[in-house]
């Protein structure tokens, strides 16, 4: 009896001993710091044959700090007309603009500069302590210019308004290339303002012919020159980073994933699910070592590079979708499975920013046509055909051309959006939501 005692006793604790020898490690586990991604940042952002003369930034620097904040009386106003605010409104957005007038110059001499490039720094050197103090302000500066556009063409200077849309277009096209995609996302933002600035300029004044010319070709130079979303800051930096700092290095390039770090990170995290610290030792005992969630990480972005050159409908048609892929490449590995929903939203919004592009050179080439011959083209193609645009704009919803239709003086132009399912121009935010509808470019909808 004694024997099998100690062999009942042996069967047991050898099992929870190999388990302890596990665990412990893990418990005490630290990472290595050893690159200071820090400066790998800097050197990856820093534009080629580098000249201070030709940067953005310190003018950046000089309108945020000249801007004042916008009045509590008409913060609700950002997007509206000038000519639909009452006397006392205007007057305090005239006030406000007056004010600003040297935050206004400053942004306007940035966005003549080529590139802008911000020398970053962390007191620990830690990559996600960066905080670009320009991002939190630049807001209200960039409806301070498409306001000052606004009520400049309100005004009855139309040349003045239009200067300052292609201006604020050049500032939204500063934040793209190799920088976060924080800063790209922002880029794209303020590209959207200046678009939404010109077609609310387009609807409520009177143009010639000419001024659509000079504005379409100064766009579409504008536009030639834009860069694709790059991804190389966040797979190159953010990622090697985040692996560094929540994977121990065995001097060989691997390691084990650390309970203690990604408890930290998802304790209050706003992605889909957090953990218990017990959870999380669990997880890093079996989880993919840092050599091979490295490759996993690297696969994840050449996977996003391919599929910003495939539209949702594309996708639609093989039974995928950005998430699906994303998660495919990415399933099994706990430390980098979450953020799929958030990548395939990245790349959707740049399909919705590439066709945005062309909607809006579209758009300025119907009202130009309009102009030159007193009647709306019949169909997209007829302008191909006559020479006011190089190719009919494919809806990556659709598969098809954006829909245009003629009615009685006005035309409608508009995507069929993420429903994938035309709603007769119902104007949405993309067709995103129960009721879906359309994403109309033309006519706009008055504030």
């Amino acid at each position: 009896m004694a024997y099998l005692l100690i062999i009942f006793v042996v069967l047991i604790l050898t099992p929870l001993i190999l388990l302890l020898l596990k665990i412990l490690p893990l418990l005490t586990a630290k990472p290595t710091i050893s690159v200071d991604y820090i400066a790998e940042y800097n050197k990856l952002t820093k534009p080629p044959n580098y000249n201070s003369n030709d940067n953005a930034a310190p003018y950046y620097q000089k309108a945020l700090e000249a801007l004042v904040d916008i009045p509590e009386d008409i913060k609700e106003f950002v997007q509206a007309w000038p000519g639909d605010m009452n006397e006392t409104e205007l007057n305090v957005l005239q006030t406000w603009l007056s004010s600003n007038s040297d935050s206004l110059r400053y942004l306007k001499e940035a966005s003549r500069k080529p590139y802008c490039w911000f020398q970053r720094q962390s007191a620990d050197k830690a990559i996600f302590d960066i905080e670009p103090f320009e991002l939190s302000k630049l807001r209200g500066a960039i409806w301070c210019f498409s306001l000052e556009a606004k009520l400049s063409a309100y005004q009855g200077n139309i040349d003045r308004a239009f200067d300052h849309v292609l201006d604020l277009h050049k500032i939204g096209m500063h934040y793209s290339g190799p920088v976060t995609l924080v800063e790209q996302l922002v880029g794209i933002a303020i590209c959207q303002i200046a678009f939404n600035a010109t077609y609310q300029i387009l609807d409520r004044t009177e143009f010639n012919t000419e001024i659509l010319a000079v504005l379409q070709s100064q766009f579409e130079q504008q536009l030639k020159e834009a860069k694709r979303l790059n991804f190389s800051i966040e797979e190159k930096i953010i990622g090697f980073e985040a692996i560094q700092r929540s994977f121990t290095d065995d001097g060989n390039g691997d390691g084990r994933l650390i309970p203690g770090k990604i408890y930290k990170i998802r304790k209050d995290s706003p992605l889909k699910r957090s953990i218990f610290y017990i959870e999380a030792v669990l997880i890093c005992l079996n989880h993919p070592r840092r050599q091979e969630t490295l490759q996993i990480h690297k696969e994840r972005y050449r996977c996003l590079d391919g599929l910003l050159d495939q539209t949702p409908w594309q996708l639609l048609q093989e039974g995928k979708s950005y998430e699906s892929e994303i998660k495919q490449v990415t399933k099994g590995n706990f430390f980098i499975e979450d953020w799929a929903d958030s990548l395939a939203k990245i790349c959707e919004i740049w399909q919705r920013k590439k066709i945005s592009d062309d909607a809006l050179i579209t758009t300025l080439a119907v009202l130009k046509y309009k102009a030159d011959t007193d009647l709306y083209p019949s169909a997209l193609q007829e302008l191909v055909e006559s020479g006011y645009i190089k190719y009919v704009p494919i809806d990556p919803y659709g598969g098809k051309p954006l829909v245009y239709n003629t009615m009685d003086e006005n035309f409608t132009l508009y995507s069929i959006g993420a429903n994938f399912a035309d709603n007769g121009g119902v104007p949405s935010e993309w067709g995103e939501g129960e009721d879906g509808g359309d994403q109309v470019f033309w006519p706009i909808e008055r504030y």
